[in-house]
């Protein structure tokens, strides 16, 4: 099968949406699927090098990839971003749509306009869906009338919020980990330490990780090792500035510019993964967190903020939920979380790893 993947991201970047876009690519490939990519030059990082990308993303998979010229006001004009943000995604994808129609006979994308200008073309193709607008359930209503037209959704709450029901073009298929690199194989036995990885912010909104800063020492105290990891120093920056004068900087370890695989290590090194959100609409209704079955996979339980989408997560016997303003409630999680045992491997291979998840996919194109 000949699969031709558009999408509006930017490649490489250490955001998880692109890091699955990739890993997508990656076990798609690993089907014999010839994959062609194409994505926008849109910034000064872009780049369409194929070296440059595996080696970026740790595959060693070929595909085939087209960066396309972006001469649009998004990331080049910094004022009214949302409305270049939307202009630009609009044009782009028309473009690239008229461009590549032909180039395959099947496609998948994480854009509602690059599904939309397909659907009006009555092509195969998939949309993956991560976030809901008034904008967005519109061209989603409207592509779905062509026959050919199939759409992934995260979680329950945007398929209720589209008012549509599962069926053959509209599947509910959560986040999927790499079992490449995420697995029990060298896991270290009873652990101290806790661990976070990813962006501290969610849309320009902090996830809430300033909230827990004291109760990091108070866990040292208890013997207990915090991790942060995030590829944005900035992050950590913000992290540092915003602490109190009174907290002790060492109890916190923090990491950044790790590649893939030195994450996966640590996550082995620990007993508990943290997952923690805002309290915005995108954090509470769609979100399905790449992270939570990356902390699974490794064998670690996992401490959550209360958090709507977090309670549609399968495994819930794995979750020990805490409330980020209240110090007590995040460290008697911990102390609750550390001290139980995980052993998912099976069921998390057969339902929510990416060569499960890329299987249902193909079978959504076919």
């Amino acid at each position: 099968m000949n699969l031709t993947y558009i999408t509006y991201q930017t490649f490489p970047a250490f955001t998880a949406n692109s890091i699955q876009t990739m890993t997508h690519i990656k076990y798609f490939s690993k089907l014999k699927m010839n994959v062609k990519l194409i994505f926008p030059l849109r910034n000064k990082e872009s780049n369409s090098d194929l070296l440059k990308l595996k080696n970026f993303y740790q595959i060693d998979e070929n595909f085939e990839v087209h960066g396309t010229i972006h001469p649009l006001p998004f990331k080049k004009v910094n004022f009214f971003e949302k409305f270049n943000y939307l202009f630009s995604h609009l044009v782009w994808s028309y473009f690239v749509t008229r461009k590549y129609s032909k180039s395959s006979d099947s496609f998948f994308t994480r854009s509602e306009w690059v599904f939309y200008f397909l659907s009006k073309r009555k092509l195969n193709v998939v949309f993956e869906c991560h976030q809901l607008s008034r904008l967005k359930k519109r061209l989603i209503l409207t592509s779905l009338k062509n026959e050919n037209s199939r759409l992934i959704l995260l979680n329950n709450f945007m398929l209720d919020e589209l008012k549509l029901s599962e069926n053959e073009k509209v599947i509910i298929l959560p986040s999927g980990f790499d079992e490449d690199l995420f697995s029990l194989k060298s896991r270290v036995k009873k652990s101290r330490k806790i661990i976070y990885a990813g962006s501290f912010f969610r849309f320009g909104k902090s996830r809430g990780l300033e909230h827990l800063l004291e109760s990091f020492q108070k866990l040292k105290k208890l013997e207990i090792e915090t991790i942060l990891v995030s590829n944005d120093e900035k992050d950590i920056q913000f992290l540092k500035e915003i602490a109190p004068h009174s907290f002790d900087q060492s109890s916190v370890t923090f990491y950044s510019g790790l590649q893939r695989k030195e994450i996966a290590q640590l996550f082995k090194e620990c007993a508990v993964g943290i997952l923690i959100n805002n309290d915005s609409k995108h954090a509470e209704k769609y979100t399905s967190p790449l992270k939570y079955f990356e902390y699974l996979s490794c064998g670690l339980n996992v401490v959550a903020s209360n958090n709507e989408a977090h309670k549609t997560l399968p495994f819930q016997n794995n979750i020990v939920y805490f409330n980020k303003n209240k110090e007590n409630s995040f460290i008697d999680a911990v102390k609750l979380a550390i001290n139980s045992n995980s052993d998912l491997q099976d069921e998390l291979n057969a339902h929510y790893s990416m060569s499960s998840r890329v299987k249902k996919i193909k079978n959504l194109l076919s």
